[in-house]
């Protein structure tokens, strides 16, 4: 036989082989949009259901290495007007602002302005004298896991709250409560944390602290739709609650009626308390948000990996960031933050491996934001059924 022919041969059938080769890897990169319109049909029929029984008003977003693969509004921004709620409604916030005042603190300790090992009362001199003062380091302010007692939990709060024009008018409530653990030793969630927080941003950049966050986060990272304050124009969505108006939150809910979470914000009060939550936004902004923490523009890498990175074990089944709700599923890393009060659920979960971030606004306390949320976590990461892993 020929063997020029036997070569030639040989050469076609490798030829032929790698070329198989390369369509089937083809193929296989082709496979993330199929998946992804499966998971969009998915989490838009779960939440057309919800809608439906009522158990979800508000706007998913959820995009894919920028690209937006569901983008939907649910329900009423106002059930009284009759308004609908849209894409681009704005929406309050809750704690997931939390995220913002953790981005400030992470540029202070990249900057050299604050030690993640330095005490309460290396920073702030004039809060008051006690435990927290002597022994709470900024690591344990941001992973919650100070053992300072949450300031909603205690009782002159809501008369603080009311008279407030400083974050040290807070310090009264818990700055020199006993500790309800040592810190480090366990995680609890506590408000105070950020209050705290906020004080020593105030300090370090040596500006009010809306002043920074609006400086050196919303408009670096291009959220044009994002303030601590509701403007006239922005029309946010009203909160709705199953709690009667004045009731205790421990109370049992009216599940026959919703009645509104707040008086409509006229955005002349000052928000003192910004920095363990509040503020407005869309998800198209908090999308922005996301993408500029993964992409370096608000934090260098190193750092935004140091604030992204779990902690502390804590009672979502994932581990307390600076600032970030971290969790790992099948492998897969999942960073964010939940917003959920009485009129609001939210839940933003980014995937920075995997290039796709969730933004779910809920403008009711109903279940379904977590429902949705838990749902895109188990599609994407193949997790279902499955505990989070640490």
């Amino acid at each position: 036989m020929d063997e020029t022919f036997v070569a030639s041969g040989f050469s076609r059938t490798c030829a032929a082989i790698i070329l198989a080769l390369v369509v089937a890897s083809c193929g296989s990169v082709a496979n993330p949009p199929d998946k992804d319109a499966t998971l969009a049909g998915e989490v838009e029929q779960l939440a057309d259901r919800l809608a439906a029984a009522d158990q979800f008003s508000g706007v998913v977003l959820l995009t894919h290495h920028g690209r937006s693969i569901v983008e939907r509004a649910y329900g009423l921004a106002d059930r009284d007007a009759s308004r609908a709620n849209t894409p681009d409604t704005t929406f309050a916030l809750g704690s997931v602002s939390k995220m913002f005042t953790a981005v400030l603190v992470a540029q202070l300790v990249e900057q050299d302005r604050v030690r993640l090992d330095a005490t309460i009362g290396s920073l702030l001199p004039d809060f008051p004298d006690g435990p927290a003062k002597s022994q709470v380091t900024v690591h344990e302010l941001l992973t919650m896991s100070s053992g300072i007692p949450d300031v909603f939990r205690l009782p002159p709060f809501r008369t603080a709250l009311a008279g407030a024009r400083t974050l040290s008018d807070f310090w009264p409530v818990f700055g020199a409560a006993p500790l309800e653990f040592t810190p480090g030793s366990k995680w609890a969630y506590s408000n105070s944390n950020f209050l705290v927080l906020g004080a020593i941003v105030e300090r370090g950049f040596g500006e009010a602290f809306t002043t920074s966050a609006e400086r050196r986060v919303l408009r670096p990272a291009g959220m044009a739709h994002t303030s601590y304050r509701a403007a006239p124009a922005s029309n946010p969505a009203r909160g709705y609650t199953h709690l009667r108006p004045g009731a205790p939150l421990d109370s049992t809910p009216d599940p026959r009626r919703w009645y509104p979470a707040w008086e409509a914000d006229t955005g002349t009060a000052d928000p003192v308390a910004a920095p363990m939550g509040g503020g407005y936004s869309t998800a198209g902004d908090l999308v922005r948000f996301a993408d500029a923490v993964t992409g370096a523009q608000l934090l260098k890498r190193p750092a935004s990996e140091r604030s992204t990175t779990g902690y502390i074990a804590a009672d979502y089944g994932g581990r307390e960031g600076y600032g970030f709700e971290t969790r790992v599923m099948n492998k897969v890393r999942i960073l964010g933050h939940q917003g959920a009060s009485p009129g609001l659920s939210n839940q933003v979960d980014v995937y920075p491996d995997l290039g796709y971030v969730l933004v779910v606004l809920g403008n009711s306390d109903a279940d379904g934001t977590q429902e949705i949320a838990n749902h895109v976590r188990a599609s994407i990461t193949g997790a279902a059924g499955r505990k989070n892993s640490e």
